[in-house]
C-alpha cells in the first residue's frame, strides 16, 4: 500500500524563539512527506487605544505600526535562519480569517501550543477558531517538550472514541502513521463492557493501509469531591491528564486525536479533553475536527 500524500503544508510562525523549534519541525516533515512549506506571520496587531487628540492618536498608530513592522521582521528572520526553500508572508488586519483562508488551502497545518506567560500576539480564540473551520488537521507543538522533538512520529499514540472528529484525526494521520515505527491505539472505559472490542475496526482499516497498531484501553479516574468543586474543573480533563501519562508511559513522542468543539461557540467552548490537552500537552498533538 502506498502512503498517503500531503503536497502543502502551512506554518504559522510569531517573533518568539521557540518558533525556530515550530518551524524545524514543520520543515522536517515537509521534506518527509514531500510537501511544499510556507510560513504566516498572522498575529493581532497592537492596540492603538483612545486619545483625546488627533495628533496623539496619529503618533501611536505610527508607534504601533512600527512596533508590528519590527515583530513581522523578526518572525520573518527566524524563517531565514531554518533555510531551505520557505516562502514567507504577514497578515494582521484579519490575522484569525487569513489563517482560516490559508488553513483551508493546505493539507496540514503547523503552530505552537499557546504560552500563557508568554504572548506570541495570537489573537483572542485563534485556536478555537482554527480547530472548528479550517477543515485540516493542525499539528501542535508543545512549548515544553518531555521528548525530543527530532524524535516526533517514530511512536504514535492515536486516541479513538466512535465520534466523527476521531475517525478524521484516524483519516489525516494516514501519512504519519504509514511512517511511523510503533502505533498504538488507545481507548477509554468507563466499566466493564460486553461485544466486540471497539477498537477491532479502526485496527482493520489500518490494516488496509499497510499499519499495524497494537491495542489499549484505559479507564479513567473518577474526580476527586474538591476537584468537581475548583472553579477551573473540567469534567473530562482526567481523560487527558492520563492520555498525556500513558503517552509517557508507552515513550510515544505524537498523539493524534480529535478536536471537539462548537461551531458557532468557538471562541467559548472546546470539549473538556480538547482544552485540557491544549494547555498540558507534552508532546506534539495532531488534531482534527
Amino acid at each position: 500500500m502506498s502512503a498517503s500524500k500531503l503536497r502543502s503544508m502551512v506554518v504559522h510562525v510569531n517573533d518568539q524563539p521557540h518558533s525556530a523549534q515550530v518551524i524545524a519541525l514543520a520543515q522536517r516533515f515537509a521534506a518527509t512527506l514531500g510537501a511544499e512549506l510556507s510560513a504566516v506571520h498572522a498575529v493581532a496587531p497592537s492596540n492603538t487605544g483612545a486619545y483625546i487628540s488627533p495628533e496623539g492618536a496619529s503618533l501611536a498608530l505610527d508607534l504601533h505600526e512600527g512596533s508590528d513592522h519590527r515583530r513581522a521582521q523578526r518572525a520573518q528572520t527566524l524563517v531565514q535562519a531554518a533555510g531551505g526553500d520557505i516562502s514567507f508572508s504577514s497578515e494582521m488586519a484579519d490575522s484569525v480569517e487569513a489563517m482560516v483562508q490559508r488553513a483551508r488551502n493546505c493539507d496540514l497545518l503547523v503552530m505552537s501550543q499557546q504560552d500563557p506567560q508568554v504572548p506570541d500576539g495570537s489573537a483572542d480564540g485563534l485556536i478555537g477558531r482554527l480547530l472548528v473551520s479550517a477543515a485540516c488537521p493542525i499539528l501542535f507543538v508543545p512549548y515544553v517538550n518531555d521528548t525530543p522533538l527530532e524524535r516526533c512520529g517514530e511512536r504514535v499514540l492515536v486516541a479513538w472514541c466512535d465520534k466523527r472528529e476521531s475517525a478524521r484525526a484516524l483519516r489525516d494521520a494516514l501519512p504519519f502513521l504509514q511512517r511511523a515505527r510503533h502505533v498504538e491505539l488507545v481507548r477509554f472505559a468507563e466499566k466493564a463492557e460486553l461485544g466486540p472490542e471497539p477498537l477491532l475496526q479502526p485496527q482493520a482499516y489500518l490494516r488496509l493501509h499497510g499499519i499495524d497498531c497494537t491495542l489499549k484501553v484505559l479507564h479513567q479516574r473518577d474526580p476527586s469531591m474538591s476537584e468537581r468543586l475548583m472553579s477551573s474543573f473540567m469534567p473530562d480533563a482526567s481523560v487527558a491528564e492520563a492520555l498525556l501519562s500513558h503517552a509517557a508511559d508507552s515513550d510515544s513522542d505524537l498523539i493524534v486525536m480529535g478536536g471537539y468543539g462548537q461551531t458557532r461557540l468557538w471562541e467559548l467552548v472546546l470539549g473538556g479533553v480538547t482544552r485540557s490537552m491544549l494547555q498540558s500537552m507534552t508532546v506534539p498533538v495532531l488534531m482534527s475536527h
